[in-house]
């Protein structure tokens, strides 16, 4: 069994991580906007390209809560702001082993790992570009998912221990 402070040390560096990759597709996108003639470290191929993905209506708010709330709301942000908060969330959270918060955890990841498939969903039919920064944090949402998933089961096996040597 994997010690739960490795896990949260493994929680913790993909949080890191993935922080980065959504601060840089932070970047990417307002620099898109803001200059055309931008052109981002990330496109690195004809067929290899993240601009298509940043500059595509799915880069805010997912691509659907400009149809709930409006193109100008303050709810539909890029997404890599969103992915920002999450990776703080995800970090802060995997400092706590109560049982409370890594369910709030899991079913975080769980939430991420359900936009990772509508976005790559989108990436693959829609978008039609491989772009690698998308696809880093596809990764680094599922291997999180992993970890937290890790996380819950040992500590349900260890909760479900400790209540049967109470009986005893």
């Amino acid at each position: 069994m994997v010690q739960l402070g490795t896990v949260n040390r493994i929680i913790k560096a993909y949080a890191l991580i993935g922080f980065c990759v959504a601060a840089y597709a932070l970047y990417v996108e307002i620099s898109l906007e803001n200059d055309p003639d931008f052109e981002p470290l990330c496109d690195l191929r004809e067929y290899v390209k993240c601009s298509p993905a940043f500059i595509s209506p799915y880069a805010k708010g997912f691509g659907i809560v400009r149809y709930i709330f409006g193109e100008d709301s303050t709810f539909n942000v890029p997404n890599g702001l969103t992915g920002m908060l999450f990776y703080t969330l995800s970090f802060a959270l995997s400092s706590s082993d109560k049982d409370k918060l890594v369910n709030i955890h899991y079913y975080l990841a769980i939430a991420s790992n359900v936009s990772t498939f509508y976005l790559a969903f989108v990436l693959v039919f829609v978008v039609q570009e491989l772009c690698l920064v998308c696809l880093t944090t596809y990764f680094i949402n599922a291997i999180s998912l992993l970890c937290v998933s890790s996380k819950r089961r040992e500590l349900l096996s260890l909760s479900v221990h400790h209540k049967s040597g109470k009986g005893d």
